[in-house]
């Protein structure tokens, strides 16, 4: 079983790899019964330590995927 060091590092490593971000989501998602819209009970029952590297990874993927202006280039 995979800890949250584990994904935390997978995350670091992934860097703008967009593919393994959402490998990592998916992971999370399945094991945790996670979702952008997940139910505030299922939440209840996880650690903040899980939500937080859920999120942060949410973070990077929504990062990669927003276009940026011309003025942050």
């Amino acid at each position: 079983m995979c800890g949250m060091n584990w994904y935390r590092e997978e995350m670091e490593r992934a860097e703008e790899d967009l593919n393994r971000l959402n490998e990592l989501l998916v992971m999370l998602e399945e094991r945790y019964k996670l979702s952008p819209d997940a139910d505030p009970s299922i939440l209840a029952g996880l650690s903040s330590d899980i939500i937080a590297v859920y999120k942060e990874i949410r973070w990077r993927k929504d990062m990669l995927l927003t276009p940026k202006s011309p003025q942050d280039k």
